[in-house]
Order: C-alpha cells, then sequence, then structure tokens
C-alpha cells in the first residue's frame, strides 16, 4: 500500500511540474517587456467609422511612426529573437521594439517594402492560413510565395490561427485544429518552426490560452495592451494598436511608457 501512495505521489509530482513549468517561464517573460506594435492596413480610408477606425493608420501618421522609431534609436527584433532571449532570461539588446501586422493582407507586402526596409525595420506577419493562396491572386490576401520573399528580406510569418475564428466560442475540436493546423501549414510552406500565435480579434481564455500552449506555440499576442487585464504572461502578451487619427504624439506616449515599464 505505501509503495503504491508512493508511485501516485510521485506522478502527481510529475504532473504538476509538467504544467507549472510553463506558467514558470510565463511570469520570467513578465519581467521582460518589449513594446510590441499591432497593425493591420496602412491607407488613407476617408471618414473614420467606428467599425474600422480602430484598424487603419493613415499613411503620412505610419511614416511618422516608423521615423520616430528611428530618430530614437530601437531596433525592431523577431519573436524568435524574444523567445530565446525569455529562454535564457536576458532582455533583448539595445532599444527593441516589435512591429506587427495582422490577417495577411497583400497590401502589407507593399508597406514593408516601401516603409519598413529602407528604414531598416523588419516586422512579424501574423496570417490565417485558410487565407493564404498558392501564387498572387487579387484576392487581397498574401500568397505564400510573398511570404516566403518577406522573410527572405528579413521578416517573419507567425500564426493568426486557420480562419480566423472567435477562438472564445469554438468547440473543442475547432480549437484544436484552428491552432494545430495553421502552425502545421505554415511551417510546411515556410520551413522553419512557428513559436508565436497571434489570436484572432485578441479573445483568449484560460482554455485559450492552454490549448496555445498545447498546441507549441511559445507565446500568444493580444489585440490590446490593457494592464488591467494582468501581467503579460507569455500566453497573453499586451500589443499597442495604432488607429486611425493616432498622431505621432499619442504614438510617442505609448513608446515611452513602455521605455518605462522595462
Amino acid at each position: 500500500m505505501k509503495r503504491v501512495i508512493s508511485v501516485i505521489a510521485c506522478v502527481a509530482a510529475a504532473v504538476l511540474a509538467l504544467w507549472c513549468a510553463p506558467v514558470a517561464a510565463d511570469r520570467r517573460a513578465a519581467s521582460i517587456v518589449v513594446p510590441i506594435l499591432m497593425y493591420h492596413h496602412v491607407g488613407n480610408w476617408g471618414p473614420s467609422r467606428a467599425d474600422w477606425a480602430p484598424w487603419v493608420v493613415l499613411p503620412e501618421d505610419f511614416r511618422a511612426q516608423m521615423d520616430w522609431l528611428v530618430q530614437h534609436g530601437y531596433r525592431t527584433i523577431s519573436f524568435r529573437e524574444l523567445i530565446e532571449c525569455s529562454s535564457r532570461g536576458v532582455a533583448p539588446v539595445g532599444k527593441p521594439v516589435i512591429i506587427s501586422f495582422d490577417d495577411g493582407w497583400a497590401a502589407q507586402c507593399a508597406v514593408a517594402r516601401d516603409e519598413l526596409m529602407p528604414r531598416g525595420l523588419r516586422a512579424t506577419f501574423f496570417v490565417y492560413t485558410a487565407a493564404v493562396g498558392p501564387v498572387p491572386n487579387g484576392s487581397g490576401y498574401v500568397s505564400w510565395p510573398e511570404l516566403r520573399e518577406l522573410e527572405a528580406a528579413g521578416h517573419e510569418v507567425q500564426s493568426h490561427t486557420v480562419s480566423h475564428a472567435r477562438l472564445t466560442e469554438v468547440l473543442p475540436e475547432q480549437l484544436q485544429r484552428e491552432m494545430q493546423e495553421s502552425r502545421r501549414k505554415i511551417e510546411a510552406e515556410m520551413h522553419h518552426q512557428v513559436q508565436a500565435l497571434a489570436y484572432p480579434f485578441g479573445l483568449h481564455d484560460g482554455t485559450v490560452m492552454q490549448a496555445a500552449r498545447v498546441a507549441g506555440y511559445q507565446c500568444a499576442v493580444r489585440a490590446d495592451a490593457d494592464l488591467s487585464i494582468g501581467e503579460p504572461l507569455l500566453y497573453r502578451m499586451p500589443r499597442v494598436r495604432m488607429g486611425y487619427g493616432d498622431g505621432l504624439q499619442r504614438f510617442a506616449e505609448c513608446m515611452e511608457a513602455s521605455e518605462r515599464s522595462r
């Protein structure tokens, strides 16, 4: 009987260790604060409307924001570099920032080519795989060859699920599929490990965070920087969202707030 109890105790301890290890890593990462910027569209869409204004940035505002980063000595890093630093418990050198684009719109390729690269900046592109085409096809979404060109230029591609579903509302089977199939598809097309996930609409809860961990992601990002949600764990990392009419003053204030928190 004592032997049985001892075996049960060992198994329980092992399970607890496996469960707590990612949480401990989450908490270590909380001390490594890197500002993560979130963008979707860059363009002049006319008079702003509540339904799309949070997801579009005026070209002149975007250029001013990128110039500000360069003038203030920021360097763009990838999630790969951030994860590597987190695993070693060290902060990235210098003044790091991550620039991220969601959804995989084809127009983002032009933004990378015309605005980021001339300034020596790189970005992470979160794509949902159901929208990505085998070749450029005029659908408005990016293709796998275009994504490979982005990575060849120094950018990185990560996951935004399969269908951009509201992950907090789907059945467990779909939740698992959204996480795993998108990761497998991107890895097959891009020939590298997919480590980061952007939650569609920023929607997440404990179940979604655990599903991301089980699917093999090493971090996941939200769509906001609301401090009331809690500390910035690896699976709920905040992002600063720039919207229509968000001028340079607000951008600078957000970046300076992030710098103070480092």
